[in-house]
């Protein structure tokens, strides 16, 4: 399956950006699933396709920003066997700034524009998932365009069982 590229990936991610900061009137298009501890499974249909997703939100959250929205960690599943991380510290990220994920003693990096962060490709995204599988948790460290910088700490407490359920609803 083909990444979601130009005006399609523009309007999921808009979409979920949307979702997840809990905006009132987008919201009813996607459905909860169940949650697994710390991470929630949710479906929604865009132009006639079946999207999974799962996110978590920091258990808690340092750095030297003075506001920002809520940050959040989120896995889209795509089917085929294709899944996609991605994140958002809740500020637009300083341009050409990586954001750092550190997952035991591996450290990853994810690429940003805008408010949100990925994974370089698809080989970076199975990456990640082996590692949150196998991890209790993980700091998220980015920079805003203000030279902010922020830390969150997540738990992957539930993430496999998450993970599990999110394929499983779009195969």
């Amino acid at each position: 399956m083909v990444r979601f590229e130009g005006e399609n990936m523009n309007k999921l991610v808009m979409f979920l950006f949307v979702v997840i900061s809990g905006f009132a009137g987008v919201a009813s298009a996607q459905v909860k699933d169940k949650a697994f501890y710390d991470w929630t499974v949710y479906t929604m249909t865009m132009d006639g396709k079946k999207i999974c997703y799962m996110a978590s939100f920091p258990k808690s959250k340092s750095g030297n920003y003075k506001k920002r929205d809520e940050p959040y960690f989120m896995v889209t599943y795509l089917g085929n066997d294709v899944a996609e991380v991605s994140s958002s510290s809740g500020y637009k990220y300083k341009d050409g700034s990586k954001l750092s994920v550190e997952l035991g003693t591996n450290k990853l990096s994810m690429f940003t524009s805008g408010e949100l962060a990925w994974a370089k490709d698809r080989q970076a995204d199975k990456e990640f998932i082996a590692h949150m599988k196998k991890q209790n948790d993980m700091r998220v460290k980015g920079t805003s365009t203000k030279d902010s910088y922020s830390i969150d700490k997540y738990s992957l407490k539930g993430f496999s069982a998450a993970y599990d359920r999110m394929k499983g609803l779009c195969k």
